[in-house]
């Protein structure tokens, strides 16, 4: 399905839509990243169900830190991982600064 602007595409089951409100709050483009993330997978965008997320919520994270940043990303699985009933992981620690001899 295609939409234009920031319109909602029509035909999502309930689950599929539960996702895209997480999106919606952390990216501009949030049927983009389910229908990219979706279509190299073969999976059908609108009807996700929770297993589908749960393969695909790495690469959903890896494209909304491309297109926003890590923290951002993290936000969003965190919220994604509570529509799957699973606790949401912990932060990364920082990457500490390396210093080099020369």
């Amino acid at each position: 399905m295609l939409t234009t602007g920031g319109m909602r595409p029509t035909g999502m089951n309930a689950f599929t839509g539960s996702v895209f409100d997480v999106l919606e709050k952390h990216i501009l483009s949030p049927w983009n990243v389910l229908k990219v993330e979706c279509g190299w997978r073969g999976v059908d965008p609108l009807h996700m169900d929770p297993a589908v997320l749960e393969s695909l919520l790495p690469n959903i994270r890896k494209h909304i830190a491309r297109v926003t940043d890590d923290e951002n990303a993290a936000e969003c699985e965190a919220a994604l991982l509570v529509l799957l009933g699973k606790p949401a992981s912990a932060p990364p620690p920082p990457v500490e600064a390396i210093e080099f001899d020369f």
